[in-house]
C-alpha cells in the first residue's frame, strides 16, 4: 500500500521545483541580453524574448534550427565565431550588425561553450548578444563632433592658444603656429619674450600683465588692443580676448587666448579720424558756399523734375496714340463682320435659318470685340483678366467661324480678285483657352493673309492633331516676307503697312498662342438640364437708356418682373419704398452719374439683407465677393449668363 504522507511530500517537492523553474523561465525572458541555447547537436533548444525580437523569429520558427541557420538577418558570416566556440577557443566578443525592420542594429555577440561537468567535450553552446546600437551611434556622433571641432579650430583665421596652469602651450591652431615661424613658443613666457607686447601708447607689459596670465588668475579679458612683434622687424597690432578654463568642480585648469590681427583696421581708423578732422575744418571754411550750392541744386532739381514730367507726359501720350491705333484696328476687325452680317440679316429677313445664322455670327464677332476691350483694360492697368476662365475649344470650329465672319469682305480686300479657300481641318482639334482670344488671333492672321493677296489668291486654313499637340496654320499665296521682316514680325509696333498698320497684330497673336494649354482628359459628358424658368422681382440700376431698355426686355421675356432706376439715389429710394421688400435681385452698373455701383452695394445690403446682388461692368480690377456682390458680369453680357445669375441657378 502507498504511504499517503510520503505521496504528499513528493507532491510538495514537485510543486516547489515547478515554481522555481517558472521563476527561472521568467528571469530568462526578462534578461536584457539576447540569449539562445544550443544543444550538443548545435540545434536551438531555448531562446528568450530579446533573441526572438532581434532575429525576427518566434519559437515555432526558431526551435530546432541549426546554429548556423539561427541568425537569418545577421549582416556578417558568424561561422568563424561559432567554430571557435565549438573548438573551445577563448571567448571573444564580436560586433555584428543585424538587419531589423526598424533599421540596422549593432550587437556585441559572444559564443561560449556549455561545459558538461565530469565529462570531456561540450554540452552545447550559449549565444549572448548585447545591443550597442545607441552606444555606437553616440560614439560615431562624438567622433564626428570632435573631428568637426578640430577642423574648425584649425581653420579659424585668428591665432588661438590653450595653456595649462603652468603656462605650457597645450594646443595652438595653424595661424598661431605661423605667428613666429619657424619657431613655435611652447610656453607663455616664450610667447611674451617673442611678442614684447606694448599698449598702443608704447607702454611695455610685464609678464604678469599679459592677457593670458590674467586669465589664469580668473580674469576675463575682452577686446584688449596691443602692439606686438611678429618676426625680426614686423610690428603688428592685435586684439586679444582671453578666458579661464574650469574643470567640473569650478577650479581653473588653464586658459584660452584668441588674438586677431587688426593692424589694417587700426590704421584705417586713424586715417578716417584724420580725414574726419580735415573734413570738419574744410566744412567750416566752405559752409557758406555749400548753402549757396544747395540752393542751386534745389533749383536745378526742380527744373529737371519738371522736364522729366513733361517728357513722361509726352511718352504716355505717344503710347496712348499707339494703343488707340491698335484698338481701332482690332475693333474695326470685329465691327466689319458685324456690319456685313447685319446687312445680310436685313437682306434675308424672311429666311429664319439665315437670320439665326447671322445672329450667331454677330454674337461671336461681338465676343471678339469684347476680348479686345478686356485686353486694352489689362494693358492700361497691367492687371490680369479676372472672372474669365478658359474652356475647351474646338480649333477647327473656330477656324470655320472666322472664315464665315470674314468671307463677305474677301472681294473688297482682294480689290476685285478672287480668293480661293483651301480648307483642311481635323476633327478633335481641342485645346483649353478663351474662344474670343483664339478667334481674334485667327482673325488677325486671316486679315494679314488677305492684305498680302491684293489681286486674289489662295487662303489656306489647316488644323491637325499630333499626340497631345494641336496645330493651326494660316497660309496665303501672296507676296511673302523678306528675311528681315520675318526676323521682326513679332515685335510690337513693327509694321510693313505704313500708316495703315499698327504693328500690334502678330505680337498679340503670339501672346494669345502662348496661353492655350493641352486639354485634360475629358470627364464623362453630363447632359445639361434645361434651365427652369423662375420669376424674380428685379431692381435694375443702369443709366444708359438703350442698355436699360434691352436688359429690361430680356428679363421680362424670361418672366421676371423688373423695376428700373438710373442713379444710386433713385435705387435707394426704390429700396426704401413699400415695394422695396418685394425685391429679390439687385443688378447694378458700376459707372453711375451720382456715385459708383460699388457704393450702392453696402447700403442696399443694409436695407435688404436677403437681396441677391450682382454688378455689371465694362472694367476689370474688382473681385465681386470681396466687394460684397454675389456675382459679377462683364460687358458685353452673355444673355444666358445674365439670365442664369438673375434666376439664381449658378
Amino acid at each position: 500500500m502507498t504511504n499517503p504522507g510520503l505521496t504528499d511530500s513528493y507532491t510538495e517537492v514537485a510543486r516547489g521545483e515547478g515554481a522555481q523553474i517558472a521563476r527561472l523561465h521568467a528571469l530568462f525572458e526578462a534578461i536584457s541580453l539576447a540569449i539562445a541555447i544550443f544543444d550538443h547537436e548545435q540545434r536551438l533548444v531555448s531562446a528568450n524574448a530579446k533573441f526572438r525580437e532581434l532575429t525576427g523569429m518566434d519559437d515555432r520558427q526558431a526551435i530546432g534550427r541549426s546554429i548556423y541557420d539561427a541568425f537569418p538577418n545577421a549582416l556578417a558570416d558568424l561561422t568563424e565565431q561559432i567554430d571557435a566556440a565549438l573548438e573551445g577557443r577563448p571567448v571573444v566578443a564580436y560586433q555584428v550588425a543585424f538587419q531589423h525592420r526598424g533599421g540596422v542594429r549593432v550587437v556585441e555577440a559572444t559564443f561560449a561553450p556549455l561545459a558538461d561537468p565530469g565529462s570531456v567535450g561540450s554540452r552545447g553552446i550559449v549565444f549572448a548578444g548585447n545591443e550597442i546600437t545607441e552606444r555606437e551611434e553616440l560614439r560615431e556622433s562624438l567622433a564626428r563632433s570632435v573631428s568637426q571641432l578640430e577642423t574648425i579650430f584649425d581653420v579659424i583665421p585668428d591665432s588661438v592658444r590653450v595653456v595649462d596652469m603652468d603656462g605650457r602651450t597645450l594646443r595652438s591652431n595653424t595661424q598661431a603656429q605661423q605667428d613666429h615661424a619657424p619657431h613655435t613658443p611652447s610656453t607663455l613666457r616664450e610667447l611674451w619674450q617673442l611678442d614684447r607686447p606694448k599698449t598702443l601708447d608704447g607702454t611695455s607689459l610685464f609678464m604678469h600683465e599679459h592677457p593670458t596670465a590674467r586669465a589664469l588668475r580668473g580674469e576675463r579679458v575682452r577686446g584688449e588692443t596691443l602692439s606686438v612683434r611678429r618676426g625680426p622687424e614686423n610690428q603688428v597690432i592685435i586684439e586679444v580676448n582671453a578666458n579661464p578654463l574650469y574643470d567640473e568642480r569650478g577650479r581653473i585648469r588653464g586658459a584660452v587666448t584668441v588674438e586677431r590681427d587688426v593692424t589694417f583696421r587700426v590704421q584705417l581708423t586713424k586715417k578716417l579720424e584724420e580725414e574726419a578732422r580735415r573734413t570738419a575744418e574744410l566744412y567750416e571754411r566752405v559752409s557758406t558756399e555749400a548753402e549757396r550750392l544747395e540752393r542751386m541744386v534745389q533749383e536745378r532739381t526742380q527744373e529737371v523734375l519738371a522736364l522729366q514730367d513733361a517728357r513722361s507726359r509726352e511718352r504716355r501720350l505717344a503710347a496712348v496714340g499707339q494703343l488707340a491705333a491698335g484698338v481701332m484696328h482690332d475693333v474695326n476687325n470685329a465691327l466689319n463682320p458685324i456690319m456685313a452680317a447685319a446687312y445680310l440679316l436685313e437682306a434675308n429677313a424672311n429666311n429664319p435659318v439665315a437670320v439665326r445664322d447671322y445672329a450667331v455670327r454677330i454674337a461671336k464677332a461681338a465676343d471678339t470685340g469684347a476680348a479686345t476691350a478686356a485686353r486694352v483694360g489689362r494693358f492700361i492697368r497691367q492687371e490680369p483678366l479676372q472672372g474669365v476662365r478658359d474652356e475647351l475649344v474646338d480649333l477647327s470650329t473656330v477656324c470655320d467661324e472666322v472664315v464665315a465672319m470674314t468671307r463677305p469682305m474677301w472681294a473688297e480686300r482682294a480689290r476685285g480678285g478672287q480668293i480661293q479657300l483651301k480648307r483642311e481641318v481635323a476633327t478633335g482639334a481641342l485645346l483649353r483657352g478663351i474662344a474670343g482670344e483664339l478667334r481674334e488671333a485667327l482673325l488677325n492672321l486671316v486679315q494679314n493673309a488677305l492684305d498680302a493677296m491684293q489681286t486674289g489668291g489662295t487662303l489656306g486654313i489647316l488644323t491637325s492633331v499630333h499626340d497631345d499637340k494641336v496645330e493651326v496654320a494660316v497660309s496665303d499665296s501672296g507676296i511673302g516676307m523678306t528675311a528681315e521682316v520675318r526676323e521682326r514680325a513679332f515685335e510690337p509696333f513693327f509694321t510693313t503697312k505704313g500708316q495703315m498698320g499698327t504693328g500690334l497684330g502678330l505680337a498679340e497673336v503670339y501672346g494669345i498662342v502662348k496661353r492655350p494649354r493641352a486639354p485634360q482628359p475629358a470627364p464623362e459628358a453630363i447632359k445639361e438640364a434645361p434651365r427652369t424658368k423662375v420669376s424674380r422681382r428685379v431692381l435694375l440700376v443702369e443709366d444708359h437708356n438703350d442698355s436699360r431698355e434691352f436688359m429690361t426686355a430680356v428679363l421680362e421675356t424670361e418672366g421676371h418682373r423688373v423695376t428700373s432706376a438710373a442713379t444710386v439715389q433713385e435705387a435707394l429710394e426704390r429700396l426704401k419704398s413699400p415695394e422695396g421688400a418685394e425685391f429679390e435681385v439687385l443688378v447694378t452698373d458700376i459707372g453711375l452719374p451720382d456715385a459708383s455701383g460699388w457704393d450702392l452695394i453696402p447700403q442696399a445690403r443694409e436695407l435688404r439683407p436677403s437681396l441677391r446682388i450682382g454688378v455689371v461692368t465694362g472694367w476689370e480690377g474688382h473681385n465681386a465677393p470681396s466687394e460684397g456682390a454675389d456675382f459679377m458680369l462683364r460687358k458685353p453680357i452673355r444673355t444666358s449668363d445674365f439670365l442664369t445669375q438673375v434666376a439664381g441657378d449658378a
